[in-house]
């Protein structure tokens, strides 16, 4: 009696009428496919009795590229230290790379991802980085973009709401009697900065105000810190009775510098000025006064980078141009306080 031919891989990619690569990615899991793929081979799997041989088996591991803005940042160690996290429990491997130091030779590092089999890419910051698109696009490899959305196919964001979260804090200033707001506005400009300031302008809107020009300085773009001092100056040189009672700033390092500024003008946080700060930085609730400011779930981010990644692999999430839109607090601390009783000029 002869024994019955076991089926290769090959075997599968015929009955399923697709190619062999793309047999084997369905069944490592080693890169995106649709449902309807899938479906389609995992019948011929089981048609045919197909079973992978060991070594061809899906590893439990794969490989994530990080890449981050930044790496002195602040802002980015809790996103890193929750990719980190989801990638070990996921028994993945991790590689790190620094934009700051990468951008100035954009296609070296081009090189050195194509040296490596990735399962995905994840990408903080702002800065563009139209070279990394076309390439990965090309590759066809999944990617998550933490806070900024690119309308690109595969590319998922994960973002917080920020024009609700402005819309907040401008809001609870509003209700501490404060009618003149500023905002110490980003060098960087695109949907980022836009987002933030309709939220400030929204709210102001319902109450008959508006965001005046002369109170939303930029912020020069490089040292943060030193940026948000010198906006803010600009502010403080204004009459009393037109400077702002409050200022949003875009971050909690430019409202470190302004808070800086005021008390080298003589002034007082929040007796004078209350200021907000966005990111919630661990300095943030350790300068003096402590310092309101907008949270980001920044930990919880950094690991559903790595979780839709997963998903996009396996197909539970379609490969589009997809975002997740994440919920922020307001975490009030001492640099917000009742508005000082000047006779200062509201907004509008």
């Amino acid at each position: 009696m002869k024994t019955k031919k076991q089926a290769t891989l090959a075997d599968v990619a015929r009955h399923a009428r697709v190619s062999t690569a793309t047999a084997s990615r369905v069944l490592s899991n080693t890169g995106p496919v649709s449902q309807d793929l899938r479906k389609k081979i995992q019948t011929a799997v089981s048609a045919l009795n197909y079973t992978p041989h060991r070594s061809s088996k899906p590893r439990s591991h794969g490989t994530i590229a990080l890449l981050v803005e930044d790496l002195l940042n602040p802002y980015f160690p809790e996103i890193i230290r929750g990719v980190q996290d989801e990638v070990n429990s996921a028994g993945m491997i991790l590689t790190l790379y620094n934009l700051t130091d990468q951008l100035q030779h954009p296609q070296q590092l081009l090189q050195k991802l194509s040296k490596q089999a990735l399962d995905g890419i994840i990408i903080t910051g702002s800065t563009p980085f139209p070279e990394l698109l076309d390439w990965r696009e090309r590759h066809k490899i999944p990617m998550v973009i933490i806070n900024r959305q690119v309308a690109r196919p595969g590319v998922h964001c994960i973002k917080v709401d920020f024009e609700n979260a402005m819309y907040r804090a401008t809001y609870h200033l509003l209700s501490l009697g404060h009618t003149r707001i500023g905002h110490l506005a980003s060098p960087v400009t695109g949907e980022i900065q836009q987002s933030r300031q309709r939220g400030i302008e929204l709210a102001l809107k319902e109450v008959g105000l508006t965001l005046l020009p002369e109170c939303c300085p930029n912020v020069s773009p490089g040292a943060e810190v030193e940026g948000g001092y010198q906006a803010m100056r600009v502010l403080l040189d204004l009459p009393a009775d037109q400077r702002p009672t409050a200022v949003i700033a875009f971050n909690d390092i430019i409202a470190v510098g302004a808070l800086h500024a005021v008390r080298a003008h003589g002034l007082h946080v929040p007796q004078d000025i209350s200021i907000i700060g966005v990111d919630d930085i661990s300095i943030s609730a350790h300068v003096y006064p402590p310092l309101t400011t907008i949270g980001q779930p920044k930990y919880r981010m950094g690991k559903l980078a790595v979780q839709t990644l997963r998903q996009m692999h396996e197909g539970k999430i379609p490969i589009g141009n997809n975002c997740t839109l994440l919920e922020s607090p307001l975490i009030v601390r001492e640099s917000s306080g009742p508005a000082p009783q000047i006779n200062s000029t509201p907004n509008g």
